[in-house]
């Protein structure tokens, strides 16, 4: 669950990232911005949407481990009947 949580603010913070990166390198890359550009600032756009999706994914997957881990555990009827 904690795992969850935290790749939900990673993936959350990177995505803020994609808009400060953009606007900040706007001028300096004329607008095109390119993970194989020269400069890193023109890079930071493309590398702040791939680690958006990396933490989302993380922390999907982090979920999904967490609901079945909780339904798999032999008091989780007691915790919440509704499971079964």
């Amino acid at each position: 669950m904690v795992g969850s949580i935290l790749s939900a603010l990673g993936s959350f913070y990177c995505f803020l990232w994609i808009f400060s990166a953009a606007s900040l390198a706007s001028g300096y890359c004329k607008g095109e911005f390119s993970l194989f550009a020269e400069a890193l600032r023109c890079k930071q756009v493309h590398i702040a949407m791939i680690l958006t999706v990396l933490f989302a994914a993380l922390c999907v997957y982090f979920s999904w481990k967490a609901v079945r881990a909780s339904q798999r555990s032999p008091d989780a009827a007691q915790r919440n009947p509704g499971l079964k």
